[in-house]
């Protein structure tokens, strides 16, 4: 993936946020959490479509030293599935548009709904968790599909944790 930057913004535009440097991957999960956090999202009103015709959801994760928010921070609500839940779905209130996904622990990435960073967005490269999948039809084939998550996956999730330490 190229190494470059994207501004991304909500559907009506009151929101957005930039990402910088290549992506640690870009996926489509098809985990529990991820098509109940989806479902709870698409169930707000004039809520923009989460989940692709597969039931997954497409993300791209940058280092959180890597995303900021430039426009509308205000705007944004943290939805989470259980109240306990280190992770909160951020919203952008106007257009109830699902921005991203951040962590109220230690975890070094945001996880940033690949839809809001538009047609340039890196291309998905993998598919995971896909045995949570409900739905019958078929998965393409143009990416790899993995049933849980790839150790390369957790392999670059560390790597990119080192560099951000190490400040590269």
């Amino acid at each position: 993936m190229a190494s470059k930057g994207w501004v991304g913004a909500c559907a009506c535009g009151r929101v957005q946020i930039e990402v910088m440097g290549t992506p640690i991957a870009s996926v489509a999960c098809y985990c529990d959490d991820c098509q109940t956090g989806s479902k709870q999202i698409e169930a707000l009103p004039d809520a923009p479509a989460v989940r692709d015709a597969y039931g997954g959801t497409a993300y791209v994760l940058y280092r959180r030293d890597r995303f900021r928010c430039v426009q509308g921070e205000a705007l944004l609500r943290p939805y989470k599935i259980k109240d306990n839940s280190a992770t909160s779905r951020l919203v952008a209130s106007c257009c109830n548009s699902a921005m991203y996904v951040g962590f109220d622990d230690i975890r070094h990435w945001v996880t940033v709904y690949r839809d809001r960073l538009g047609a340039d967005a890196p291309p998905i490269e993998m598919r995971i968790c896909t045995r949570f999948r409900t739905g019958d039809a078929d998965l393409p084939g143009d990416v790899l599909t993995h049933k849980g998550i790839p150790f390369a996956f957790g392999t670059r999730l560390l790597t990119s944790g080192i560099s951000m330490l190490l400040k590269r």
